[in-house]
């Protein structure tokens, strides 16, 4: 898994612990990249085409940044503008990003009392995050619950001492190491996350049949509601009719996705909507719930049941 931190700071190398946590992290975690984007923005205007790039190479992004009247520091709110385009972040073409990790690592300077309604602050951090939550489903990305820790500003002789923020500093980068550790470590919920989020990528561009057959059985049974059909004969048979009537390039967009154990398989309960548009230029939009029964055999995914309800 690559990793990617976007380090937002407007004096990062007179900063104590923003500037620990990303000269720090690296020593413990592998394949991350760390990007100063005011460093390599120095005019703030931002090099939008290296910017992607680095997004598009990644599998996880962290944006470490310090919490500056209740939201980001400017560069980062430009970056945000700029990188996160339309037909890149979001929009008809919008899916470069989509099914990355996204990571807010906040160094927070008022004390934890003060982010509860009866604080001076009176908001918890979760809830000044909003926005960035749903920049996050606006891209399509997984949005992780925001890393912080309380009490890191320093102001000598006045507030904290530089050792403090430093070992608070420390405490980030352990719950920074641990959540990261945890992405790295392969389970078979996430095997099959990834591979449901493949198999209808491949599906918006109606890939070749051998794609969607390798991970059927002579015995998969399908509901579709076009029809009842068995095994990867009648998954072509229903796949055909279809990439006649729909062109490429259509859009599912998973908007719940449950995995449980059960027995000897993995239920997969998932809520999709498909965005599409036929032969006849008709278009369609589809609200579906999806139940699938998959096993993993020899560290490949088998389908043993595959129904779809309009609702």
């Amino acid at each position: 898994m690559k990793i990617l931190m976007i380090v937002a700071h407007p004096n990062l190398e007179n900063s104590v612990a923003n500037k620990r946590i990303s000269e720090k992290l690296p020593k413990y975690i592998k394949n991350l990249e760390v990007r100063n984007i005011l460093e390599l923005n120095p005019d703030y205007k931002i090099n939008v085409e290296a910017e992607q790039q680095a997004l598009i190479e990644a599998d996880t992004v962290i944006f470490q940044y310090p919490f500056y009247w209740y939201n980001m520091p400017a560069i980062l709110k430009l970056w945000f503008d700029e990188v996160f385009s339309y037909n890149f972040a979001y929009g008809a073409e919008g899916n470069k990003l989509k099914g990355k990790n996204f990571l807010q690592s906040i160094t927070i300077g008022g004390p934890a009392e003060s982010y509860t309604p009866l604080g001076y602050n009176h908001f918890k951090i979760e809830e000044f995050s909003k926005p960035l939550e749903q920049t996050a489903y606006l891209a399509q990305m997984n949005y992780l619950p925001p890393i912080y820790e309380h009490g890191l500003v320093y102001i000598p002789g006045v507030y904290n001492t530089k050792e403090i923020v430093e070992e608070r500093a420390d405490k980030q980068i352990e719950k920074l190491v641990n959540v990261l550790t945890e992405l790295q470590i392969e389970t078979p919920e996430k095997t099959i996350q990834k591979f449901v989020k493949q198999w209808f990528g491949n599906f918006d561009a109606l890939a070749e049949e051998n794609y969607f057959t390798q991970y059927i059985s002579e015995s998969t049974k399908f509901s579709f509601p076009e029809g009842e059909f068995v095994g990867s004969i009648g998954f072509n048979q229903w796949y055909t009719n279809i990439k006649k009537s729909i062109k490429p390039n259509n859009e599912h967009i998973i908007e719940s996705l449950h995995i449980k154990e059960n027995k000897n398989h993995f239920d997969v309960d998932l809520a999709v909507k498909l965005k599409a548009e036929t032969y006849t230029n008709e278009k369609i939009q589809l609200n579906v719930k999806e139940n699938w029964k998959v096993k993993i055999e020899e560290e490949k995914i088998k389908i043993q049941e595959y129904k779809v309800q309009e609702v």
